[in-house]
């Protein structure tokens, strides 16, 4: 078999988008690393249906590179957020209850019917695979994923502009009952029945988790959809280490019931 050449080129009119991009508004601005997500969902759904493709695999791991860049040099700290993390191994991330209530726990049962609790491999029969969609794991360790699909302008430009029941979509509606995450952000499952690639990012304006969080998508991902980890990309916003992200963006507290 051989990659898809409509895949292929498309991955190349972007990364040539990219590159003039970069040109323009810089490397790490908003507009290349939608260009580059975008080249890497190409690549990877060409890789779907490959065989040995000279350079393929070099490709996506230079693009991936690209992208994780970019999302380094995000910036993370904001000191007035209604977070705290309430546990310390693993890692627990709890947004306030009184601003969820007061915010979006009137949308909370519309999200709850629209999200998979992913136990295994399967794929609902309605899910748009190579799509962005919102996921968190929760405190449990369950990855919980929005069924509702998302155009990726709407997750690199502005995803509050959506909305559920007249409230602007958001991770914590995803967890209502306990507002407690290890992890959250967005997530492509690449190829069906079986998903043959993942990509990920842990870009939560709510629960901010640190890029350590990264490494609990990864497996996650490789255990449920048993999916190779060299075929698992994660990306992770900002360059704090857990305890500068604990002294200096939220509560480090003991963890409660």
């Amino acid at each position: 078999m051989v990659a898809d050449t409509s895949y292929l080129a498309e991955a190349d009119a972007l990364h040539a988008a990219a590159v003039r991009a970069a040109a323009k508004y810089g490397p790490s601005s908003q507009a290349v690393v939608f260009l580059r997500y975008e080249e890497l969902i190409r690549l990877w759904h060409a890789h779907l249906g490959a065989g040995p493709v000279p350079g393929l695999r070099d490709r996506l791991d230079r693009t991936a590179e690209d992208i994780r860049t970019a999302y380094a040099r995000e910036l993370t700290v904001r000191h007035d957020h209604p977070t705290r993390v309430v546990g310390a191994d693993p890692l627990v991330i709890e947004f306030d209850r009184a601003v969820f209530q007061e915010r979006y726990a009137v949308a909370a049962r519309t999200a709850s019917r629209e999200t998979w609790h992913v136990r295994s491999a399967e794929l609902p029969a309605d899910f748009a695979t190579g799509a962005p969609h919102m996921f968190v794991i929760d405190d449990e360790g369950r990855l919980l994923v929005w069924r509702r699909r998302f155009s990726f302008r709407e997750l690199i430009f502005g995803r509050a502009k959506s909305q559920v029941d007249g409230v602007p979509v958001a991770h914590p509606m995803l967890v209502p009952d306990r507002l407690r995450v290890r992890t959250a952000g967005e997530i492509v499952l690449i190829g069906a029945p079986r998903v043959h690639a993942v990509v990920a990012n842990t870009k939560s304006g709510h629960f901010r988790p640190p890029p350590s969080t990264g490494a609990v998508v990864r497996e996650a991902c490789t255990e449920l959809f048993g999916v190779p980890a060299q075929r698992v990309h994660v990306f992770t916003v900002g360059g704090l280490t857990d305890q500068q992200y604990a002294g200096s963006t939220h509560r480090l507290v003991k963890a409660t019931s």
